[in-house]
């Protein structure tokens, strides 16, 4: 039986939730996967039957400032930090290509070395810094607080994967104007199984908050539900203070955010790029509220803005969101119309993986 070794890391769960789907592709063709992760990957993964234990890598995190907002800044003089975490897990991936002698890797922002055995074996990575690349240089409006994380972050996260891997799967919503530079290969989104189109109509009545649950993710302190709608909040416990709006609750962490985000009408999401394509996929009008001084997430908000499915806001904005939404809802759903469905981008990461093991 052929066997993969993904690499994910587990700030949020959008890595984990792409691979899982991945590996569930692949398990149809009889290969089995096994995983190491950190954070929320692991809380992700041992809960999956159909996934042996994951092993446990150490976490990489972005620098932060005194408001806890991402810093470029304070991200570049934590290198020597990463250094060491990479050198740590290193350690642990040299011993897991050793002992499971795996037929491919496929890494999802886990960063490692071609040495010792894993010379040999084809790297994959499910990575799409080339359409951060392209898109955020042909936008004339990008914030300038996103500018250092882009160049510091986002550009070594480009050139790493024009180097390292194999072959660099990368999903994307809309082809972005410069063709896919080798090694990167444009597939479709990544999303769940259980994210499945579905045309919209009549009147409103559900809203989804589903915020990133990374230490990142916007807080939600709502004062008031749209009228003749209910508000869940995915991901954020109950208020202490108990005071909870009416039409509103908070429903704490979900691991099967799709079945809930079937019966919504609109979705306020962060710009993770995970989160944007499954909302996408099921053509669900969007709110996307970037996690500020973010260059990925900035272009993943304004890429929804420019297709005509949502807006973008601010998370201080997020109950005058919800209105402008609902008051643009039929434009949003009438955008969806005139658009193709999404390519099943899990399938295409497969089949590519497949050729290359067989």
């Amino acid at each position: 039986m052929k066997r993969i070794l993904f690499l994910v890391n587990g700030l949020g769960l959008g890595n984990s939730t792409r691979c899982h789907a991945i590996m569930q592709k692949l398990a149809e063709a009889g290969v089995r996967s096994s995983v190491a992760t950190s954070g929320n990957g692991l809380w992700y993964f041992r809960q999956q039957a159909d996934i042996a234990g994951p092993v446990e890598l150490g976490a990489l995190h972005y620098g932060t400032n005194s408001e806890g907002r991402i810093s470029g800044m304070r991200t570049i003089l934590s290198v020597p930090d990463y250094l060491a975490t990479l050198r740590a897990n290193a350690r642990i991936i040299d011993e897991l290509v050793e002992t499971q002698r795996p037929d491919a890797i496929v890494t999802d922002s886990t960063y490692m070395r071609r040495r010792g055995r894993a010379r040999d074996v084809p790297l994959f990575a499910v990575n799409n810094a080339d359409v951060v690349h392209a898109l955020y240089q042909s936008y004339s409006d990008r914030p300038r607080s996103t500018r250092l994380q882009f160049h510091a972050v986002e550009e070594m996260d480009f050139l790493y994967h024009r180097f390292v891997p194999d072959v660099a799967l990368s999903p994307c919503l809309a082809e972005p104007p410069k063709a896919a530079p080798a090694p990167y290969y444009r597939i479709g989104p990544i999303v769940r199984p259980a994210c499945k189109p579905a045309a919209m109509t009549g009147r409103p009545s559900r809203i989804l908050v589903m915020l990133s649950g990374s230490k990142f993710g916007s807080p939600v302190h709502l004062r008031r539900a749209p009228a003749g709608c209910r508000v869940d909040i995915v991901g954020r416990s109950e208020p202490a203070n108990n005071n909870v709006p009416p039409g509103c609750r908070y429903l704490g962490r979900v691991l099967n955010t799709p079945e809930l985000a079937a019966d919504a009408d609109v979705l306020v999401v962060n710009g993770g790029f995970s989160a944007v394509s499954e909302a996408f996929v099921m053509r669900k009008p969007l709110i996307v509220i970037p996690v500020p001084n973010h260059a990925e997430q900035w272009v993943n908000a304004r890429t929804i803005c420019d297709l005509g499915v949502g807006m973008m806001a601010r998370e201080e904005q997020i109950e005058d969101a919800i209105d402008a939404a609902l008051a643009n809802l039929d434009s949003y759903r009438q955008a969806y119309a005139r658009l193709p469905l999404a390519q099943d981008g899990a399938a295409q990461a497969s089949e590519r993986i497949l050729r290359a093991i067989a």
